[in-house]
């Protein structure tokens, strides 16, 4: 008899993957069958599912008996949150038997005399390392819960984590695309209006900058063919140095366009990621406090492969990004992490904290506070890293540190990479 009641639950848990699978691509139907599958293995009379959405909240997502639930209802303090994400992150099942007594449940008290509830199982699912939610269920008027139940369960557990992992992953991939797309597109009409502009500014800047010589070397207070009064001269002098000034910082805007548009793969070339460093810093005008380097000896005599004029683009952008925020002290720090492969590149520096609000769109192309600020220098930065094979993390308190990790790749290795990317030497 308990052979076929273990066999009854695999087959059952054996139907749920089919009908998982043949339910990819929707969602809500993915966590109805979860918690169906649920009262079908474990013999319990209730069963939801609760999800923590992309704001962090606790939501119930999928329940049976259906109208019993609240569906879409938001978990706060007064009704278990607390407790709820206490066992999501310990990330072990909790079986309550007591519910009446338990203070743990006190908040769903009321719920459990009304239904006669005497067990309630809490199962928190996870997907790649991180908690998605957890699946609740309601014994009642004494039921029994054997450990072949309590097995089975915890099958099941791992299949519904799985399901909802890949439901996030393909919403995520399409995601992907369609923000990869409007990139696309937006880069194309970025770039067409961008060289407009610039067509535009190498006339006015360059007649700017030729009258600011003129009016700057001149000493005479009647200047020109009919004369002007001192007052006016200086008048005039002030406003093409505006001029010429509003130019340039268009021309900058305009460079950040195009750079956004411009570069479509890496051409890796083997070199030591310390020196480029440095040599760049010495190469380039930089508005703010000079950088320190703090740079690992381990990659003083090493040689990896990067595309320089991306990096070189990545690591102005992030220096001025530091000497924008106010900084006083930027250091530039380098460390190779040879069990993963990886090189890390870190700006850190002391200006003003990335709020909290901004830290999701800090990428985003055109997104930006400054007001003479294109909203592409760290866009610039995600995408040519990323390109790379790496990704950037931002850590922002009392001190900003941005952190851009990038594959190590040597010799041999740099042959099939190119291979893969389409390229030849």
């Amino acid at each position: 008899m308990a052979e076929s009641k273990s066999f009854s639950g695999i087959k059952t848990i054996a139907e749920t993957a089919e009908l998982l699978l043949g339910s990819r691509g929707e969602y809500q139907n993915t966590l109805n069958i979860i918690v169906e599958s649920a009262l079908k293995i474990s013999g319990a009379d209730r069963s939801c599912l609760i999800i923590e959405n992309k704001k962090n909240c606790l939501l119930i997502k999928a329940g049976i008996p259906f109208r019993a639930h609240g569906i879409d209802t938001n978990i706060t303090p007064d009704t278990g949150e607390n407790f709820l994400r206490q066992v999501m992150n310990d990330n072990s099942i909790v079986l309550v038997t007591n519910p009446s007594e338990d203070h743990r449940v006190a908040y769903m008290r009321a719920l459990v005399m009304s239904c006669k509830i005497s067990s309630i199982l809490f199962l928190p699912l996870f997907s790649e390392g991180n908690a998605i939610g957890i699946l609740v269920i309601d014994w009642v008027d004494g039921k029994k819960i054997s450990k072949d139940i309590i097995e089975n369960i915890k099958l099941l557990g791992r299949l519904a984590s799985t399901a909802i992992g890949m439901e996030y992953k393909g919403r995520k991939d399409r995601e992907r695309i369609l923000r990869d797309e409007k990139l696309r597109v937006l880069g194309e009409h970025s770039a067409q209006v961008a060289h407009i502009m610039r067509n535009s500014l190498m006339v006015i800047g360059g007649f700017s900058a030729r009258l600011l010589k003129s009016l700057s070397t001149s000493t005479e207070p009647n200047y020109g063919k009919h004369g002007f009064k001192s007052e006016f001269f200086e008048t005039l002098r002030e406003n093409v140095k505006i001029i010429d000034n509003e130019s340039r910082k268009l021309d900058s805007i305009v460079n950040d366009i195009l750079t956004f548009t411009t570069f479509k793969k890496p051409v890796l070339e083997l070199s030591c990621i310390n020196r480029f460093i440095t040599e760049e810093l010495s190469r380039i005008v930089l508005i703010g406090p000079k950088p320190i380097l703090k740079l690992s000896k381990r990659l003083d005599t090493l040689n990896t492969a990067f595309d320089k004029n991306m990096l070189s683009v990545c690591i102005l952008a992030l220096v001025r990004y530091a000497a924008e925020s106010a900084a006083s002290r930027i250091v530039i720090k380098t460390k190779l992490k040879p069990k993963q492969k990886e090189i890390i590149i870190s700006i850190i520096h002391n200006g003003k904290q990335i709020h909290p609000h901004a830290m999701k769109n800090l990428f985003s192309p055109f997104m930006t506070s400054e007001i003479d600020g294109s909203g592409l220098g760290l866009a610039n930065v995600q995408s040519l890293i990323t390109k790379h094979g790496g990704h950037v993390s931002v850590l922002s308190g009392d001190i900003t540190e941005i952190g851009i990790t990038l594959p190590l790749i040597q010799g041999n290795e740099l042959t099939s990479c190119d291979t893969e990317n389409g390229k030849s030497h």
